[in-house]
């Protein structure tokens, strides 16, 4: 044999290093006939075992990189200290040799002391085995992954040691565990505090008391001084600049319990004395100072600046300035807040130091991360045209509209490129999880027990057809156009329906909507049953980002039957027995402002409506006219980004002219007026009082959400106040008080499991009062 061409080492100390810096291996010999491959330095290993896992093979051609990985891959069996590839040519072709360096291998993996983890648990907490190579640096990697197991069982002192004779002499690894004793956060305080209450407090912290089920009480001591360091940083973005906080820990005489006090000097809270600006030079002070949040003699408070500074940017924005957060680039937007302090304590000057940069152009929206929805989801959610004036607000506008859809669970956007003129967008984003299949059942004070059958696509594409079986059963067939499609059957003790609906936001990727509901509802009602089968259809247009219109069709066929006690219920109910047919024209305006998809922290919808019954003939006569208007405000955020929401909600709606009753409103129940039972607030007539509805409704809400654990599970305070009469009038004013808890999955889609407990605080005789509402899987 001729003599060694090429040589690559795998060290021990990279068992994870990547081949990319392996140097090349006798690269001038690739393409040679591979005659015999082997191994060598294996004592206690097979030849078999190694040569098992390498994919240079005798009788193969030779390639230098596949000779790399192979090097990785026998060191990824973890019982050699080094492994070499050498390359060795002869006359008609060459032989490859592994040469590995073995080391001192594991024969057995014990553990002693553990009485509250068991053995199994601790063998797969530990990524070592029987066999692998003796290495220190995993070794003491699996002491620190059983000592961070136990103190999220809440035993914080567990400590771990590995005794080295019986390792070294006969390979046997034992891990002695000292468990210590389990400990847990019995009690937070905050010593100290004037300015925010407990709860406040709590919101910038991680470590929690403990609470039998719901909460470990886990003590981390790393965590409590990030917590002490969160909570400083809370007090000084809020203007208390000379804060001290601090911790002390409170054991009890045996140890298994913990206070943890966080002591508080507040301090004075800082007003700003003078807010200034430099480096202006585009935009007047006077443009600046417009719409500000936080002006002179006002206490200073970070989250009113960084409001303020959204905006300047605003004010900036229309001349093609980019801005970018924390970017350092000088030709980009710049609004850096400063505080200069005053030598007397308690004042602050507030200098916005804004390097302007210079105006751009906007050239490509460029998108990446979307493999299954189209481009045109992301483009038409920016206002923006290529070639006019890079506007930095109206890009952060359509980040806002793009979270609010359902097709993405991440959207960022960045300005990137080098031109002198120009800067692209890119959009990046993660996709989310549109198609649900549920199988389930649901409860729900407004309609019994039920069950469902459910599917729904929030990202459909009617012209997506599958190619091949593979493609029915996977998420690539009619996916990817925005469109909704949901076909569901929902029977109930009180209520079924069944329901097939389809709609496409934008015709022809134009400004217009459509959508088709086509339906049929069995509802239990007191002493009759109503049944509904019938098809709605509906057209819409967006004048804009705020404004958009509605003309929708409706066609019924309403079957009231199974009337109980004739001659005790109501005319207005007799009247209506049998099939009726109904058609409707209606029209609708929207203004919506609103930010946050499925749960709005901030912004007002407001809608207007009419609809005419009978507009396309049937027996059903009536006009209906109504009105909504949602407000929804941020009034505090945790360093998790969770919001306490407050919302206030009015319904109103007046029929000028007469009626059936089944088209007329109704109050009480989730949605409307809690602490009444659902058309529990009705006008009423016959011998036993049967609701009848009401030909004037009008409702409103007050309520406080709030976040318990992360934000799928949310607590809320309310109160309902409203009426339903006969005709335009105020008459006896029903209103209610009360808390409830509302848990977001994502298996139940937007509609989450609510659970409301609501005591009237002034009602009618005749009201019917339900105390508790609540709904489990469905909302009919």
């Amino acid at each position: 044999m001729g003599r060694v061409q090429g040589q690559t080492t795998a060290p021990a100390t990279e068992p994870s290093r990547s081949v990319s810096h392996i140097l090349p291996i006798a690269p001038e010999l690739r393409g040679k006939r591979i005659e015999s491959v082997r191994v060598t330095g294996n004592l206690q290993v097979t030849p078999a075992i190694i040569l098992n896992v390498v994919r240079t093979h005798e009788g193969d051609t030779f390639e230098p990189s596949t000779v790399e990985q192979d090097i990785k891959r026998i060191f990824d069996l973890k019982r050699f200290a080094n492994v070499e590839a050498k390359v060795e040519p002869t006359e008609t072709g060459v032989v490859v040799v592994f040469v590995v360096t073995e080391q001192k291998q594991i024969k057995s993996i014990g553990f002693k002391g553990n009485k509250a983890v068991d053995t199994k648990t601790l063998q797969e907490t530990v990524d070592l085995m029987p066999g692998q190579a003796i290495d220190q640096f995993r070794i003491a990697i699996a002491k620190q992954a059983i000592e961070s197991l136990y103190k999220d069982k809440n035993f914080p002192y567990a400590h771990v040691d590995v005794p080295e004779d019986p390792l070294t002499l006969h390979g046997d690894l034992v891990f002695n565990v000292t468990e210590g004793p389990e400990v847990r956060v019995r009690k937070v305080e905050f010593k100290g505090r004037h300015s925010y209450t407990s709860g406040r407090l709590l919101d910038q912290i991680k470590t929690r008391s403990w609470i039998w089920i719901f909460r470990a009480g886990t003590y981390d001591p790393e965590q409590v001084d990030d917590d002490v360091a969160s909570l400083r940083k809370f007090y000084m973005d809020k203007g208390f600049f000379d804060v001290r906080v601090g911790r002390r820990i409170v054991v009890s005489p045996d140890q298994t319990e913990i206070e943890v006090d966080f002591v508080i000097e507040e301090g004075l809270r800082y007003k700003v004395d003078k807010v200034l600006f430099k480096g202006n030079a585009n935009v007047s002070e006077a443009d600046l100072r417009k719409n500000l949040n936080l002006v002179e003699g006002q206490p200073y408070d970070n989250e009113v600046v960084q409001r303020d500074i959204r905006l300047m940017v605003k004010a900036y924005s229309p001349f093609g300035y980019v801005y970018q957060e924390n970017t350092d680039n000088p030709d980009y937007l710049r609004i850096k807040p400063e505080q200069v302090f005053h030598k007397e304590a308690g004042t602050v000057d507030l200098v916005y130091d804004i390097g302007e940069g210079k105006p751009f152009h906007l050239g490509r929206i460029i998108v990446k991360g979307n493999a299954k929805s189209m481009d045109k989801l992301v483009y038409r959610e920016f206002r923006v045209q290529s070639g006019s004036l890079y506007d930095s607000a109206a890009i952060q506008d359509g980040v806002d509209r793009l979270k609010g859809r359902p097709y993405f669970t991440k959207v960022e956007a960045t300005p990137i490129g080098d031109s002198d003129t120009t800067r692209d967008v890119l959009v990046e984003v993660n996709e989310g999880r549109t198609a649900e299949f549920n199988v389930g059942a649901g409860i729900n004070s407004n309609g019994g027990v039920g069950g469902q059958i459910a599917y729904t696509q929030r990202n459909f594409d009617i012209t997506n057809w599958p190619t091949t079986w593979t493609d029915v059963f996977s998420d690539r067939a009619f996916v990817g156009a925005g469109q909704t499609f949901r076909a569901s059957f929902e029977p109930g003790t009180e209520f079924t329906n069944a329901d097939l609906f389809f709609s496409e936001p934008y015709i022809f990727d134009q400004p217009y909507s459509f959508s088709d509901d086509l339906y049929l509802r069995t509802r239990l009602r007191e002493h009759y049953d109503e049944i509904r089968i019938g098809d709605r259809v509906s057209f819409g247009k967006r004048f804009n980002d705020i404004y958009s219109g509605t003309i929708s069709f409706r066609a019924e066929d309403v079957n009231i039957r199974s009337i109980e006690d004739k001659l005790d219920r109501a005319e207005e109910i007799l009247d209506w027995q049998g099939h009726s047919t109904l058609t409707s024209i209606g029209a609708q305006l929207r203004r919506d402002t609103t930010k946050g998809g499925f749960l709005p922290y901030a912004g007002s919808d407001t809608t207007v409506g009419i609809e005419k019954g009978g507009a396309m003939g049937g027996n059903v006569d009536f006009t209906k006219i109504t009105a909504g208007w949602n407000y929804y405000q941020t009034v505090g955020e945790d360093l998790l980004d969770r919001k306490t929401i407050l919302a206030y909600r009015v319904d109103g709606g007046v029929i000028p002219d007469d009626a059936p009753f089944f088209e007329r409103f109704y109050g009480g129940g989730i949605g409307s007026l809690r602490g009444f039972r659902y058309r529990g607030v009705s006008p009423r007539a016959g011998r036993e009082d049967d609701p009848i509805g009401g030909d004037f409704a009008l409702t409103g809400t007050v309520e406080l959400s709030f976040p318990v654990v992360g934000d799928t599970f949310r607590g809320v305070v309310f109160s309902d106040v409203g009426d339903v009469e006969d005709d335009f009038r105020i008459g006896t004013i029903r209103s209610s008080i009360g808390t409830g808890v509302r848990l977001y999955l994502p298996i139940l889609g937007q509609a989450p499991i609510a659970l409301d407990l609501a005591l009237p605080v002034t009602k009618d005789r005749s009201d019917n009062v339900r105390i508790i509402s609540f709904s489990f899987g469905f909302m009919p």
